[in-house]
């Protein structure tokens, strides 16, 4: 199994070589995943309005992942903690609605990049 640092390394310099500017400004997307029964991301939690990854990404400042859930909902960590199931995102965000901000007991995760 590949480690997560690499694994983020690798995803990257795919991101950057094969798919220019799918970084946005700050940031890469992981995936949505599924958090049942313990939440992945635990150091930091707001509700935020609006709500967008730019909006939590900016609330998770200084942190390594951040992910957006169930509209408004916004998290934060250095490790992503259990299992990795991956997810549909469905539910719109709060702070634009043509973007995803994961589900119920889904997270939609993206690393931050410094």
């Amino acid at each position: 199994m590949m480690h997560s640092k690499s694994l983020w390394f690798l995803l990257l310099i795919v991101c950057n070589i094969v798919l220019p500017g799918c970084t946005g400004s700050k940031y890469v997307h992981f995936g949505c995943i599924g958090e049942a029964p313990h939440r992945i991301l635990r150091a930091k939690a707001g509700k935020l309005k609006p709500n967008s990854p730019w909006h939590c990404q900016q609330f998770c400042k200084g942190y390594t992942y951040f992910g957006v859930q169930y509209s408004h909902e916004c998290f934060c960590g250095n490790n992503l903690h259990g299992q990795i199931t991956p997810k549909q995102c469905t539910m719109p965000c709060a702070g634009n609605g043509l973007l995803r901000c994961g589900g119920s007991s889904i997270i939609d995760v993206y690393i931050s990049i410094n």
